[in-house]
Parts: C-alpha cells; sequence; structure tokens
C-alpha cells in the first residue's frame, strides 16, 4: 500500500518513539540514576547476579522472578537510597497482575495501630508516614530514603504491614531467652526446632564481626535468640500478609539469608510456596567478581536467589562509631 511521503515520515517517526519507549509510561529505571557516591563506575555496579543460572541477567529478568513468586524477600543496606528505590521498582513490578502486601521489617508490631490508623485517613500521604510511624524516633535512616517504598504500595493500593516483633519482647528475649516466649509461641514459630550446629556457629560468627569483635563472643547468645526471634516473627508476619495471595518483605540483607534466616522459617512453615530472595549489595574495590560479595552457607553455597550490586553509600567507618559508644580506642 502506497503512503504519502509526510504520513511515510510521521509512521517512521511514530514508530521509532515506541520502539524506544519503556515497556509501561510509570516504568523508571533507577539503575540509570544512581544516588549513593561511591563505586558508580565499579565493574560489578548495576549487575544482577542469577544464582541458578550463573550469570548475570537483566533487570525484566529479576523482575519475572519476583512477580512469579509467593514471597518475595528484598534485602537492603539500611542506609543505601538506591537499595529502596530498587525495591520499589520491584515492588511495582510484582504488582503489574496482582496485589502483593508489603512487609516492612523497619514498622515492628507495636507500631501496627499507627500504620492502620494513618493509612486509613484520606489525605494519608507517603510523605507524611515517616512522621505517623515516628520513624526517626525508632533510629531508621531518614525516612525520605525509604518514601519511595511506600509511595509504590500507596499509589498502587497494596497493603502495607508491620513486619518485625515488638520491642518490650525483644528486649525480654534478649535477658531472658527464648523460653520467655512461652511453649506454644515458641512452637507456632518453630523456635523449639534447631538451626543446627554449624548455622548457629555461622550466626555466632556474624553476631561477633558484625560488632566489631568489640564484645565477647560468649556473650552473643542473647543477640543469637533476639535474631532468631525476629527471623520467625518476620517469616510469620509475610505468611499472614499472604493469606490470600502474595508478600514482598523488606529487611537487612541478613534477614533475607536463605540458609538460617527468614527462608529458613518459610521453607518448614509453607513448603510449597515459591520463595525469592534478593539481596542489595553494595560494590567493593576489592571484589572483581560477583562470588567474592554474595555471603555463602556454612557449606559455601550462595545464600540468595538474585544479588544486585549497587554503588557504595559515603558513611563513616560502622566500627569506628561502634567504637566511640563503647569508649574503645582503635
Amino acid at each position: 500500500m502506497y503512503c504519502p511521503t509526510p504520513f511515510r515520515i510521521l509512521l517512521i517517526v511514530c514508530l521509532a518513539v515506541f520502539a524506544a519507549a519503556p515497556l509501561r509510561a510509570n516504568d523508571k529505571q533507577p539503575w540509570n540514576d544512581w544516588q549513593s557516591a561511591l563505586l558508580t563506575d565499579h565493574p560489578l555496579t548495576g549487575k544482577i547476579w542469577s544464582i541458578r543460572d550463573k550469570r548475570f541477567v537483566e533487570p525484566e529478568v529479576l523482575a519475572k522472578a519476583v512477580a512469579d513468586a509467593r514471597f518475595v524477600l528484598l534485602g537492603e543496606v539500611h542506609d543505601n537510597p538506591d537499595h529502596h528505590t530498587l525495591q520499589a521498582w520491584l515492588i511495582e513490578r510484582a504488582a503489574a497482575d496482582r496485589k502483593p502486601a508489603v512487609v516492612m521489617e523497619m514498622i515492628s508490631r507495636d507500631n501496627a495501630d499507627a500504620l492502620r490508623t494513618y493509612l486509613a485517613k484520606p489525605e494519608a500521604t507517603a510523605a507524611g508516614l515517616g512522621k505517623a510511624l515516628k520513624w526517626k524516633d525508632r533510629g531508621w535512616p531518614d525516612w525520605r530514603i525509604y518514601q519511595p517504598i511506600a509511595e509504590a504500595s500507596l499509589q498502587l493500593k497494596l497493603p502495607l504491614r508491620a513486619g518485625d516483633i515488638d520491642r518490650p519482647t525483644l528486649r525480654k528475649v534478649g535477658k531472658g531467652g527464648l523460653d520467655e516466649l512461652g511453649a506454644d509461641v515458641r512452637a507456632s514459630l518453630l523456635l523449639d526446632t534447631p538451626l543446627g550446629t554449624a548455622l548457629e556457629e555461622a550466626l555466632l560468627d556474624e553476631l561477633y564481626e558484625s560488632h566489631c569483635q568489640l564484645m565477647p563472643r560468649d556473650a552473643m547468645a542473647g543477640m543469637l535468640h533476639v535474631q532468631r526471634l525476629r527471623d520467625a516473627v518476620l517469616a510469620d508476619s509475610v505468611i499472614d500478609a499472604a493469606e490470600n495471595g502474595s508478600a514482598i518483605l523488606i529487611a537487612g540483607n541478613g534477614h533475607v539469608q536463605a540458609d538460617r534466616a527468614v527462608p529458613w522459617y518459610l521453607t518448614r512453615r509453607a513448603p510449597d510456596a515459591r520463595i525469592v530472595s534478593v539481596m542489595l549489595l553494595e560494590a567493593d574495590q576489592s571484589a572483581k567478581a560477583p562470588g567474592d560479595l554474595i555471603p555463602k552457607s556454612p557449606d559455601g553455597q550462595p545464600v540468595a536467589d538474585f544479588v544486585w550490586f549497587t554503588p557504595r553509600v559515603d558513611r563513616e567507618d560502622p566500627c569506628e562509631q561502634l567504637r566511640k559508644r563503647f569508649g574503645k580506642p582503635r
């Protein structure tokens, strides 16, 4: 069929525009606009490693895996703003054909009433949610870097849920151990089921190192009980939130670790559910290959399904901060 020259030119221009456009009008590509300052040009920065496929994959491959799972665990480094924009992007993609609940580690169960009360207000906004939750008082990084997660959830009308155990119970277990919970609670959360010696030792090592070796390793038993409780309760919150569908957990990378954290409890309580664990990891100058950064279980296996590498936040050495807190010299 013949088309007049002006029409053909217009048609070619339109086809070129549509071909160059993203799949959806509201699709953002945060990996093209990093907010963190360090290692933006690192060879791993922006790349996604698939553990199963043992290769780098495109964001759409990860987005499809997230959209197909019942339980999605999105890890993070808490103060890295890029991690929260990537999480928000994945939430949007997961919600393309369904309405997953979004469960946040940062919102504890003793703050659930404040969350529900605020979200029930007609004037509720993502910007105002941080103040309603007393975010700053609870010690989390600036609410503004978490706001993209709330914006995605509210815009898509996704349920937003509290994830972590209440703080009074945490303090009680930290002092008195898991026996403080009672037998029925321990059984329902699988806290009477041992992790096994190798996993417990690995968890103790992690707690010891994360506290910069400033506390005796044998003093970490209380923290081990607290960590197990938090992982078990986060898993419980995810299962409850996904009762009639699916759920996405926003949590620190340690909580999404497959060998001993939230996935350990999910696989035992919902063995038929499809789980996808994603770690968002900062690049490191000494790392050249994905395996240099990906955490591993005691038997040497990677502990996530996907890892997305990002730039690093310019922050004070956390061990130096702890030394100041404990009054210990370098």
